[in-house]
């Protein structure tokens, strides 16, 4: 047994049954097994103890893509699958009577967890072939794998086990075999299994500071921000996954998990960063009049600042798009016609963590993220009222031009608004007169027509002096105050 281990978490977004995963019909593809493989031998000798295998190998998988014939011709040392926790004693029980038979090889990583089953991976060796079996812990939303700490095969990178990780439930399909009755499951879409495997590696919250937070500052996490937050939010984060749109949790959310291992107490809103390079329509087409999180308005251009602001009815999600420029990347953050600029870390990858026993992508370093975003270690305490981010800066004003295709606002059914409420949330921050919304959709077109006749009282881009919004820093102050 070991004095300490890391936990694997395999999140479910589907309903937790009394099926461990679901499958579709029986499938017979080209990726099987012959009789004279060393890893049939191995399979026909695990899968007669009635053990469901699900084949989650990222090379294998990846050979599957590319219709490898069989496993023979698969040109590798090993071969990695899951089971679930319920079958793990069960089948040491069984390899252990075949071990003594001299059968093939066995051995076993386990942790020091008491409470739970504590066989991590299972080795099976045969000809210098080998089957790694990775045991699935069953929690209430997810399977746990556990880091593999105790043995490694030489020569072999391991791509479960390697260290934690979180890969969602997927749906899978039959692999079998009729001629000599081997049977597993894969990943019914494997370029989507695999796409997902890029943000799987898991990071804990920081339980320490958390635990400061309640006992010190009486920060507790409220029970009554489960529905109202977390389920809306993990729609969203389920949504990009499907689209294979990379996200994270950013600013006062990143901050709660980390610092929390919840949600700041009274928050009331949520932020998501996502790279600007993946920008497509298909993100805004799914959040118009999505029935839990519909998008209310599309501010800044989509080379420019980007921002969608969507709304539950009582709660309020942003999704911030992050610009690559140079070694870092930068967020717009807008009042009015005022564009801020908040500079982020590059992000080159994502990990995931886990909130209120649901999967959200994260920054690998929340620690350089919360650093760059609050200052070094000053997010470790509650912040001081009348905050506002270090990393955020004035950078412009829009142009009248901008302004005009820079806010889309839709109502919840996903239409556009094109009513007097949209034209005069245009109109009051804008130097010229307009009656209709333009069509374009957050994008300046190359040949846009005449901006119409300009207004007495000129407010921005004109020989008169600028007028500010007014405020503006108090209404920064005020937007993060509960926040932070």
């Amino acid at each position: 047994m070991l004095g300490t281990y890391k936990i694997v978490y395999i999140l479910t977004w589907f309903t937790i049954s009394s099926i461990w995963w679901p499958t579709v019909k029986t499938k017979r593809f080209c990726f099987s097994v012959t009789e004279n493989s060393d890893f049939y031998y191995i399979l026909h000798n695990v899968i007669k103890f009635k053990v469901d295998l699900l084949l989650i190998d990222i090379h294998a998988l990846d050979a599957i893509l590319e219709s490898s014939s069989d496993l023979n011709q698969y040109d590798a040392k090993s071969l990695t699958f899951a089971i679930r926790d319920s079958t793990a004693e069960q089948l040491k029980k069984l390899l252990d009577k075949s071990a003594s038979r001299k059968v093939f090889n066995v051995t076993y990583s386990s942790s020091a967890k008491t409470n739970l089953t504590d066989i991590d991976h299972i080795f099976i060796e045969y000809n210098q072939k080998i089957i790694q079996i990775c045991v699935l812990h069953e929690q209430k939303f997810y399977y746990l794998i556990r880091e593999n700490i105790e043995y490694t095969p030489n020569g072999w990178t391991l791509t479960f086990g390697d260290t934690v990780r979180a890969i969602d439930r997927t749906e899978t399909q039959i692999m079998k075999n009729e001629m000599n009755n081997i049977q597993y499951f894969y990943p019914k879409n494997i370029s989507h299994f695999l796409w997902l495997y890029g943000t799987s590696k898991f990071l804990e919250c920081n339980t320490e500071l958390a635990s400061i937070m309640e006992n010190k500052y009486k920060l507790y996490q409220n029970d009554s921000q489960l529905n109202l937050t977390v389920i809306p939010m993990r729609g969203i984060g389920k949504g990009l996954d499907d689209l294979e749109k990379h996200y994270w949790l950013a600013g006062g959310t990143l901050l709660g998990w980390y610092r929390h291992c919840g949600l700041i107490p009274f928050t009331q809103d949520a932020d998501f960063g996502l790279y600007a390079e993946e920008y497509s329509e298909d993100i805004r087409n799914y959040f118009l009049g999505n029935k839990i999180s519909y998008l209310w308005g599309a501010l800044g251009l989509i080379n420019d600042s980007l921002e969608f602001r969507l709304y539950t009815g009582r709660f309020t999600l942003d999704l911030f798009w992050a610009y690559k420029e140079n070694n870092s990347r930068w967020c717009g953050y807008q009042v009015h016609r005022t564009k801020f600029r908040r500079k982020l870390p590059l992000l080159p990858e994502l990990c995931s963590g886990d909130l209120f026993g649901y999967r959200f992508s994260v920054p690998c370093d929340p620690i350089e993220y919360l650093n760059t975003e609050y200052g070094i270690n000053k997010w470790n305490a509650p912040l001081e009222k009348g905050y506002s981010w270090i990393n955020m800066k004035l950078h412009s004003y829009w142009t009248d031009l901008a302004w005009l295709y820079a806010t889309r606002l839709y109502t919840r059914e996903g239409k556009l608004r094109t009513d007097k409420f949209a034209i005069d949330w245009i109109s009051k921050f804008y130097n010229y007169t307009i009656k209709t919304i333009p069509t374009f959709l957050n994008a300046i077109p190359d040949n846009p027509p005449p901006l119409g006749p300009l207004k007495k009282n000129l407010e921005y881009n004109t020989p008169v002096p600028k007028k500010k919004p007014k405020n503006t820093t108090i209404f920064l102050q005020k937007r993060k105050i509960i926040l932070t």
